[in-house]
């Protein structure tokens, strides 16, 4: 019982300051707050495509390649980040890619798409091959509606869930490739702890924390909805 309460005084610590002052309602602009939501929902639109794919590929494919591509492909989940970030720093200015939003998505898709693949790939490893095996004698379309969705719809909300929680965490990477030209949730709560707008950092605070719970039920809804209308449909 004694390491439990542990636990649980650990993981709420943090929280108890933002309850000893009401936050009031002010982001640093609107326009932040479409940046942040338009990178989280571009972002995790990619990553869920890419790895979903990527994850499929790595289940059925017989090419010699294969450990040495999946080798590749989770090697940036062994690096510092910030091992990573100077090289593709240097390779996006060369691009001409340094403070825009492109740079920015590549940048974000570099340290997340390994942990989505792995996500993913883990997800189709428990379901197994044998059962999935069926899928394959469907058209595309129909096996991505009526059997990859249903049965990866929780895996499919975990990797956006978790592509946006490193997203509303990067400070550094943001403002580094986005030169401070792409304001985020994330890069004015920094300013406004730096300049000591109590106000405002708290209220952004508040903000990292409403976007992904708000972001978890409306997918949970969704995905519910969706099973619940295809089992009707093939009924």
């Amino acid at each position: 019982m004694i390491r439990q309460l542990v636990i649980i005084c650990f993981i709420l610590i943090p929280f108890m300051t933002l309850f000893q002052k009401v936050p009031t309602v002010e982001v640093g602009n609107d326009m932040t707050l479409l940046n942040t939501i338009g990178l989280a929902v571009i972002l995790s639109a990619v990553n869920v495509w890419l790895s979903m794919t990527f994850a499929w590929w790595l289940l059925w494919t017989e090419s010699r390649w294969r450990h040495v591509l999946e080798w590749l492909v989770f090697l940036p989940m062994f690096i510092p980040m910030l091992a990573m970030l100077f090289g593709l720093y240097l390779i996006l200015a060369e691009a001409g890619w340094i403070g825009t939003y492109i740079g920015v998505v590549i940048a974000l898709l570099v340290v997340t798409l390994p942990y989505s693949i792995r996500l993913a790939y883990n997800g189709m490893a428990v379901i197994g091959r044998p059962l999935l095996e069926q899928a394959r004698l469907l058209t595309v379309k129909r096996r991505l509606v009526y059997v990859l969705f249903p049965l990866f719809s929780q895996t499919m909300r975990t990797i956006v869930l978790f592509t946006t929680v490193i997203l509303l965490s990067q400070f550094a990477l943001v403002q580094l490739i986005g030169a401070g030209l792409v304001p985020t949730v994330t890069t004015e709560l920094y300013q406004s702890y730096a300049g000591n707008n109590r106000n405002l950092a708290l209220s952004n605070t508040w903000m990292l924390i409403i976007i992904p719970v708000l972001l978890y039920f409306l997918l949970s809804g969704v995905s519910q909805w969706t099973v619940r209308f295809l089992k009707g449909r093939l009924q």
